[in-house]
């Protein structure tokens, strides 16, 4: 018997970037990693079934949300599979031969270069935006610019023949970025169980109090609650986490108890966290 095709999983970026990290973190080692150009990208390959599911960021410990990816999963019928906070560790990486102290420019992603801005003033190093962090290391390895180098992961360094000067360039050791699974459930040990939603509400006194009274007179806990504005002004979809399955009769009655406050209410998935 032939063996199966490895299940294709989505991100966003190239080779060794920290989407690829948490993919593998999600489903292991054995599944083939698609890189995608963009977010978007990887939502409408997943809704289109060319790929079976994908991982994307959409909450970072010190940026806050990820408003792009949480409004393409308003926007796309994808269920959420899963959850994984990955600890970023950020590298100063260089063409093999170039010297810490001759580091003059750094290439990365703007939020990587923002959560390293303070190890980068102390240096004297100037900060250059791109695309994605391994996008940065590849063009590092591949142009060699003069006395330029990125800030990326060591996965990348190793990927792209990059010497690693310095580990654990980022500002805060409290650095940690929350990704999803979508679509295809991934093999994993779950910690525990997280339901999320999007409701909308009347844009009057107490609507959204009722809301999270469904969840908070059952004795369960809102673990997110974040707010997106919608096509029309002053107009808003509200996104909530809540500990728990769907399938525990409590988180359940809440949600049905929340359907009946609301204009709209849409589960975006019932999952494992890691």
């Amino acid at each position: 018997m032939a063996e199966s095709s490895p299940r294709r999983i989505a991100f966003q970026g190239e080779r060794g970037a920290y989407g690829e990290e948490a993919l593998r973190a999600l489903h292991g080692p054995h599944v083939e990693a698609v890189p995608c150009p963009t977010f978007r990208a990887v939502f409408e390959a997943v809704a289109e079934g060319r790929v079976d599911g994908g991982v994307v960021p959409v909450e970072s410990s010190l940026g806050g949300p990820v408003a792009e990816n949480v409004d393409l999963l308003l926007e796309h019928d994808v269920p959420i599979t899963g959850e994984v906070s990955l600890r970023i560790r950020h590298c100063l990486v260089a063409p093999p031969g170039l010297a810490l102290a001759d580091v003059e420019r750094v290439l990365s992603h703007p939020q990587a270069l923002a959560q390293c801005a303070g190890y980068l003033r102390r240096r004297g190093i100037q900060p250059i935006p791109e695309a994605n962090t391994a996008i940065a290391a590849r063009k590092v390895a591949e142009e060699a610019p003069p006395r330029t180098g990125a800030i990326a992961s060591r996965a990348s360094a190793e990927l792209y023949g990059l010497t690693v000067l310095e580990e654990g360039v980022e500002d805060s050791p409290d650095n940690y970025t929350r990704f999803i699974a979508l679509g295809l459930t991934p093999p994993h040990e779950w910690k525990r169980r997280k339901t999320a939603l999007a409701f909308t509400v009347q844009n009057e006194s107490g609507a959204l109090y009722r809301v999270l009274g469904a969840f908070s007179g059952r004795g369960l806990e809102v673990s997110r609650l974040e707010s997106r504005p919608q096509r029309r002004a002053w107009e808003y979809v509200w996104c909530l986490d809540v500990d728990g399955a769907l399938e525990d009769p409590r988180v359940r009655e809440a949600v049905e108890a929340a359907q009946a406050a609301c204009i709209t209410l849409r589960v975006l998935g019932s999952y494992g966290v890691a």
